[in-house]
Protein backbone atom coordinates (compact mmCIF):
# COMPACT_ATOMS: atom_id res chain seq x y z
CA UNK A 1 0.00 0.00 0.00
CA UNK A 2 1.46 3.62 -1.06
CA UNK A 3 1.97 6.16 1.45
CA UNK A 4 -0.15 8.42 0.62
CA UNK A 5 -2.97 5.83 0.13
CA UNK A 6 -2.58 4.61 3.98
CA UNK A 7 -2.43 8.12 5.70
CA UNK A 8 -6.16 8.46 3.87
CA UNK A 9 -6.73 5.22 4.92
CA UNK A 10 -5.82 5.73 8.65
CA UNK A 11 -7.49 9.44 8.45
CA UNK A 12 -10.74 7.97 7.51
CA UNK A 13 -10.23 5.63 10.23
CA UNK A 14 -9.56 8.00 13.20
CA UNK A 15 -12.73 9.70 11.35
CA UNK A 16 -15.30 6.77 11.92
CA UNK A 17 -13.66 6.03 15.62
CA UNK A 18 -16.49 6.29 17.73
CA UNK A 19 -16.92 9.47 20.26
CA UNK A 20 -15.80 8.86 23.56
CA UNK A 21 -17.76 10.17 26.52
CA UNK A 22 -15.84 11.36 30.20
CA UNK A 23 -17.74 11.01 33.23
CA UNK A 24 -16.50 12.25 36.51
CA UNK A 25 -16.79 9.38 38.93
CA UNK A 26 -16.91 11.79 42.74
CA UNK A 27 -16.64 8.48 44.78
CA UNK A 28 -14.37 6.71 42.53
CA UNK A 29 -11.10 9.62 42.62
CA UNK A 30 -11.46 8.79 38.62
CA UNK A 31 -11.85 10.08 35.58
CA UNK A 32 -14.20 6.86 33.18
CA UNK A 33 -13.38 7.09 29.53
CA UNK A 34 -16.61 5.47 27.96
CA UNK A 35 -17.46 4.25 24.14
CA UNK A 36 -19.94 6.61 23.46
CA UNK A 37 -22.55 4.51 21.38
CA UNK A 38 -22.31 0.83 23.51
CA UNK A 39 -21.95 2.84 27.43
CA UNK A 40 -18.92 0.51 27.83
CA UNK A 41 -16.05 1.57 30.23
CA UNK A 42 -12.72 1.94 28.44
CA UNK A 43 -10.42 3.22 31.23
CA UNK A 44 -10.22 5.29 34.54
CA UNK A 45 -7.49 7.55 34.75
CA UNK A 46 -7.06 9.15 38.36
CA UNK A 47 -7.53 12.19 39.92
CA UNK A 48 -7.43 13.90 43.39
CA UNK A 49 -9.57 13.40 46.17
CA UNK A 50 -13.04 13.70 45.92
CA UNK A 51 -13.01 15.42 42.21
CA UNK A 52 -16.18 17.34 41.57
CA UNK A 53 -15.78 19.05 38.08
CA UNK A 54 -13.86 19.32 35.52
CA UNK A 55 -13.31 21.81 31.74
CA UNK A 56 -11.79 20.57 29.03
CA UNK A 57 -8.96 22.24 26.80
CA UNK A 58 -10.38 23.43 23.41
CA UNK A 59 -7.78 21.12 21.73
CA UNK A 60 -9.52 18.61 23.89
CA UNK A 61 -6.20 17.36 24.85
CA UNK A 62 -6.02 18.10 28.23
CA UNK A 63 -8.98 17.63 31.27
CA UNK A 64 -8.76 20.04 34.35
CA UNK A 65 -10.42 18.76 37.56
CA UNK A 66 -11.39 20.52 40.81
CA UNK A 67 -10.59 17.99 43.72
CA UNK A 68 -12.88 19.44 46.21
CA UNK A 69 -11.50 17.29 49.16
CA UNK A 70 -15.05 16.63 50.76
CA UNK A 71 -18.22 14.62 50.16
CA UNK A 72 -20.56 17.66 50.33
CA UNK A 73 -20.76 21.75 50.24
CA UNK A 74 -22.09 21.27 53.91
CA UNK A 75 -18.86 19.66 55.25
CA UNK A 76 -16.85 22.26 57.43
CA UNK A 77 -13.56 20.68 56.38
CA UNK A 78 -10.73 22.74 54.31
CA UNK A 79 -10.88 20.06 51.63
CA UNK A 80 -8.53 20.09 49.03
CA UNK A 81 -6.85 22.84 47.05
CA UNK A 82 -5.26 21.81 43.62
CA UNK A 83 -6.57 20.79 40.33
CA UNK A 84 -5.39 17.26 38.83
CA UNK A 85 -4.18 17.67 34.61
CA UNK A 86 -4.90 14.69 32.83
CA UNK A 87 -3.41 13.80 29.44
CA UNK A 88 -6.30 12.63 27.41
CA UNK A 89 -4.20 11.65 24.99
CA UNK A 90 -1.61 9.40 27.09
CA UNK A 91 -4.84 8.73 29.06
CA UNK A 92 -2.80 9.41 32.37
CA UNK A 93 -2.38 12.38 34.71
CA UNK A 94 0.15 15.17 33.84
CA UNK A 95 0.45 16.67 37.09
CA UNK A 96 -1.06 19.00 39.67
CA UNK A 97 -2.01 22.98 39.91
CA UNK A 98 -1.50 24.44 42.99
CA UNK A 99 -4.32 27.25 44.16
CA UNK A 100 -2.79 27.72 47.79
CA UNK A 101 -4.50 29.34 49.54
CA UNK A 102 -8.09 28.89 48.67
CA UNK A 103 -9.37 25.52 49.11
CA UNK A 104 -12.48 23.16 47.85
CA UNK A 105 -12.40 24.43 44.30
CA UNK A 106 -15.88 23.38 42.66
CA UNK A 107 -17.34 24.69 39.58
CA UNK A 108 -14.66 25.26 36.56
CA UNK A 109 -15.10 27.24 33.41
CA UNK A 110 -12.39 27.52 30.63
CA UNK A 111 -12.39 31.01 28.66
CA UNK A 112 -11.59 31.02 25.20
CA UNK A 113 -8.54 33.25 26.42
CA UNK A 114 -6.81 29.72 28.35
CA UNK A 115 -8.01 30.98 31.67
CA UNK A 116 -10.02 28.81 34.06
CA UNK A 117 -12.21 30.61 36.34
CA UNK A 118 -12.59 28.25 39.15
CA UNK A 119 -15.18 28.72 42.28
CA UNK A 120 -13.35 28.07 46.01
CA UNK A 121 -14.83 27.41 49.03
CA UNK A 122 -12.65 29.08 51.34
CA UNK A 123 -11.93 31.47 51.53
CA UNK A 124 -15.05 32.42 49.09
CA UNK A 125 -13.23 33.36 45.66
CA UNK A 126 -13.02 32.93 42.37
CA UNK A 127 -9.78 31.83 41.32
CA UNK A 128 -8.28 32.40 38.38
CA UNK A 129 -5.93 29.95 36.49
CA UNK A 130 -3.58 30.40 32.95
CA UNK A 131 -4.34 26.21 31.81
CA UNK A 132 -1.54 26.85 29.25
CA UNK A 133 1.24 27.40 32.36
CA UNK A 134 -0.50 25.80 35.18
CA UNK A 135 -0.13 28.26 37.45
CA UNK A 136 -2.46 30.34 39.46
CA UNK A 137 -2.90 33.79 38.51
CA UNK A 138 -4.86 35.45 41.36
CA UNK A 139 -8.30 35.19 43.02
CA UNK A 140 -10.97 37.85 43.19
CA UNK A 141 -12.84 37.84 46.77
CA UNK A 142 -16.50 36.91 46.86
CA UNK A 143 -19.17 38.23 49.71
CA UNK A 144 -21.48 34.69 48.89
CA UNK A 145 -20.36 31.85 51.07
CA UNK A 146 -19.97 28.53 49.40
CA UNK A 147 -20.02 29.66 45.76
CA UNK A 148 -20.56 26.59 43.77
CA UNK A 149 -20.47 26.79 39.95
CA UNK A 150 -19.92 29.91 37.51
CA UNK A 151 -20.88 31.05 34.90
CA UNK A 152 -18.62 33.34 32.55
CA UNK A 153 -19.42 36.04 29.42
CA UNK A 154 -17.59 34.96 25.47
CA UNK A 155 -15.44 37.85 26.26
CA UNK A 156 -14.38 37.35 29.61
CA UNK A 157 -15.60 40.44 30.76
CA UNK A 158 -17.78 39.59 33.51
CA UNK A 159 -18.73 36.35 35.41
CA UNK A 160 -21.60 35.06 37.97
CA UNK A 161 -20.86 32.81 41.19
CA UNK A 162 -24.14 30.41 42.57
CA UNK A 163 -23.76 31.07 46.38
CA UNK A 164 -24.83 27.73 47.65
CA UNK A 165 -24.13 29.17 51.25
CA UNK A 166 -25.92 32.42 51.21
CA UNK A 167 -28.71 32.07 48.77
CA UNK A 168 -26.87 34.92 46.41
CA UNK A 169 -25.21 35.06 43.13
CA UNK A 170 -21.78 37.01 42.97
CA UNK A 171 -21.40 39.57 40.27
CA UNK A 172 -18.09 39.67 39.07
CA UNK A 173 -16.15 42.21 37.09
CA UNK A 174 -13.24 39.89 35.50
CA UNK A 175 -11.53 43.18 34.67
CA UNK A 176 -11.19 44.67 37.47
CA UNK A 177 -10.46 41.91 39.52
CA UNK A 178 -13.17 43.07 41.84
CA UNK A 179 -16.73 41.58 42.86
CA UNK A 180 -19.57 44.76 41.77
CA UNK A 181 -22.54 43.61 42.71
CA UNK A 182 -24.71 40.74 44.45
CA UNK A 183 -28.73 39.35 43.41
CA UNK A 184 -30.75 37.61 46.17
CA UNK A 185 -32.03 34.59 44.84
CA UNK A 186 -32.75 32.38 48.02
CA UNK A 187 -32.98 28.93 48.75
CA UNK A 188 -29.63 27.06 47.75
CA UNK A 189 -28.49 28.16 44.58
CA UNK A 190 -26.03 25.53 42.61
CA UNK A 191 -26.76 25.53 38.27
CA UNK A 192 -26.19 28.18 36.91
CA UNK A 193 -26.11 29.05 33.16
CA UNK A 194 -26.28 32.26 30.62
CA UNK A 195 -28.71 32.06 27.31
CA UNK A 196 -26.44 31.95 24.31
CA UNK A 197 -27.57 36.37 23.79
CA UNK A 198 -26.09 36.44 27.44
CA UNK A 199 -29.13 38.36 28.17
CA UNK A 200 -30.47 36.50 30.92
CA UNK A 201 -29.26 34.20 33.66
CA UNK A 202 -31.14 31.17 34.72
CA UNK A 203 -30.20 30.20 38.69
CA UNK A 204 -31.27 27.08 39.80
CA UNK A 205 -32.52 27.19 43.72
CA UNK A 206 -32.35 23.71 45.01
CA UNK A 207 -34.51 24.28 48.51
CA UNK A 208 -36.54 27.06 46.98
CA UNK A 209 -37.79 24.48 44.27
CA UNK A 210 -37.40 27.41 41.38
CA UNK A 211 -35.75 28.22 38.15
CA UNK A 212 -34.62 32.13 38.97
CA UNK A 213 -34.53 34.23 35.89
CA UNK A 214 -32.36 36.98 35.86
CA UNK A 215 -31.39 40.00 33.41
CA UNK A 216 -27.37 39.48 32.98
CA UNK A 217 -27.01 42.75 32.07
CA UNK A 218 -28.80 44.89 34.87
CA UNK A 219 -28.66 42.08 37.01
CA UNK A 220 -32.44 42.03 38.38
CA UNK A 221 -34.50 39.11 39.06
CA UNK A 222 -37.69 38.98 36.66
CA UNK A 223 -39.29 35.83 37.50
CA UNK A 224 -39.13 33.13 40.15
CA UNK A 225 -40.45 29.76 37.90
CA UNK A 226 -41.33 26.83 40.39
CA UNK A 227 -39.92 23.90 39.74
CA UNK A 228 -40.75 21.04 42.16
CA UNK A 229 -38.09 18.75 42.86
CA UNK A 230 -35.31 20.81 43.87
CA UNK A 231 -33.59 21.99 40.39
CA UNK A 232 -29.49 21.48 40.77
CA UNK A 233 -27.93 21.97 37.26
CA UNK A 234 -28.56 23.33 34.07
CA UNK A 235 -27.86 23.26 30.52
CA UNK A 236 -29.17 25.68 27.96
CA UNK A 237 -29.89 24.99 24.13
CA UNK A 238 -27.24 26.72 22.13
CA UNK A 239 -30.79 27.99 20.23
CA UNK A 240 -31.87 29.63 23.28
CA UNK A 241 -35.39 27.78 23.34
CA UNK A 242 -35.00 25.51 25.98
CA UNK A 243 -33.30 25.29 29.14
CA UNK A 244 -32.45 21.63 30.84
CA UNK A 245 -32.58 20.74 34.69
CA UNK A 246 -31.29 17.89 36.75
CA UNK A 247 -33.56 17.59 39.46
CA UNK A 248 -31.80 16.02 42.73
CA UNK A 249 -34.85 15.26 45.16
CA UNK A 250 -36.87 14.32 42.69
CA UNK A 251 -34.89 12.35 40.70
CA UNK A 252 -35.90 13.17 37.20
CA UNK A 253 -35.00 15.58 34.58
CA UNK A 254 -37.00 18.64 33.57
CA UNK A 255 -37.21 20.85 30.11
CA UNK A 256 -38.28 24.40 30.25
CA UNK A 257 -39.80 26.42 27.33
CA UNK A 258 -37.44 29.86 27.60
CA UNK A 259 -40.34 31.73 25.58
CA UNK A 260 -43.02 30.70 27.39
CA UNK A 261 -41.31 30.51 30.44
CA UNK A 262 -43.02 27.37 30.90
CA UNK A 263 -42.21 23.19 32.08
CA UNK A 264 -42.87 21.52 28.70
CA UNK A 265 -41.38 17.67 29.77
CA UNK A 266 -40.03 15.81 32.31
CA UNK A 267 -38.27 12.15 32.75
CA UNK A 268 -37.40 9.82 35.24
CA UNK A 269 -33.13 9.99 35.67
CA UNK A 270 -32.77 8.51 38.54
CA UNK A 271 -31.27 8.60 41.99
CA UNK A 272 -30.06 12.05 42.76
CA UNK A 273 -28.95 13.49 39.35
CA UNK A 274 -27.27 16.18 39.11
CA UNK A 275 -24.74 16.14 36.09
CA UNK A 276 -25.54 17.07 33.09
CA UNK A 277 -24.44 17.95 29.72
CA UNK A 278 -25.77 18.73 25.97
CA UNK A 279 -25.12 17.33 22.85
CA UNK A 280 -26.64 19.97 20.10
CA UNK A 281 -25.03 18.04 17.29
CA UNK A 282 -26.18 14.85 18.14
CA UNK A 283 -29.96 16.03 19.69
CA UNK A 284 -29.22 14.53 22.77
CA UNK A 285 -28.97 15.04 26.79
CA UNK A 286 -26.60 13.47 29.20
CA UNK A 287 -27.70 12.96 32.92
CA UNK A 288 -25.86 11.57 35.94
CA UNK A 289 -27.76 10.08 38.93
CA UNK A 290 -25.31 9.80 41.78
CA UNK A 291 -27.16 7.59 43.80
CA UNK A 292 -27.06 4.72 41.14
CA UNK A 293 -24.28 4.91 39.41
CA UNK A 294 -25.40 5.04 36.17
CA UNK A 295 -25.27 7.81 33.41
CA UNK A 296 -28.24 7.91 31.05
CA UNK A 297 -28.59 9.64 27.41
CA UNK A 298 -31.66 10.88 26.20
CA UNK A 299 -32.95 11.44 22.55
CA UNK A 300 -34.28 14.88 22.59
CA UNK A 301 -36.84 16.48 22.14
CA UNK A 302 -38.80 13.31 23.54
CA UNK A 303 -36.37 12.51 26.36
CA UNK A 304 -36.32 8.75 25.31
CA UNK A 305 -32.87 6.66 26.92
CA UNK A 306 -31.07 6.04 24.20
CA UNK A 307 -27.97 4.63 26.45
CA UNK A 308 -26.94 4.14 29.77
CA UNK A 309 -23.33 4.26 30.96
CA UNK A 310 -23.22 1.66 34.30
CA UNK A 311 -20.44 3.83 36.30
CA UNK A 312 -18.21 3.93 39.14
CA UNK A 313 -19.44 5.83 42.28
CA UNK A 314 -21.43 8.84 41.57
CA UNK A 315 -21.09 10.00 38.49
CA UNK A 316 -21.10 13.67 38.42
CA UNK A 317 -20.06 16.16 35.18
CA UNK A 318 -20.08 14.74 31.86
CA UNK A 319 -18.38 15.84 28.65
CA UNK A 320 -18.75 14.05 24.90
CA UNK A 321 -15.17 13.57 22.79
CA UNK A 322 -16.03 14.16 18.99
CA UNK A 323 -12.16 14.15 18.49
CA UNK A 324 -9.29 11.83 19.37
CA UNK A 325 -7.38 13.77 21.46
CA UNK A 326 -3.62 13.80 19.75
CA UNK A 327 -0.27 13.46 21.72
CA UNK A 328 2.56 16.19 21.67
CA UNK A 329 4.52 16.26 18.56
Amino acid sequence: MRASTMLLWLTALAAAAPAQVLILHKGDDSLGIYEEKSGKLEQKIPTGRKPHEFAVSRDQRFAFVTNYGVDSWTDQKQGGNTLTVIDLAARKPAGEIALDPYHRPHGIHLGRSGRLYVTCDFPPALAVVDSRRKKLLYGIAVSGKLPHLVAVTADERQAWTADSGSGTVSVIDLRARRQRGSVEVGGVPMGIALTPDEKTLLVGTRSGNQVVVADAVTNAVKRRLGMPGQPSRIAVSPDGRFAYTSLGESGEVAVLDLASMEEVRRARAGGHPEGIRLDPEGGTLFVSAQADNRTLRFRLPQLEVMTVFETAPKPDPVFLLRQRPEAAK
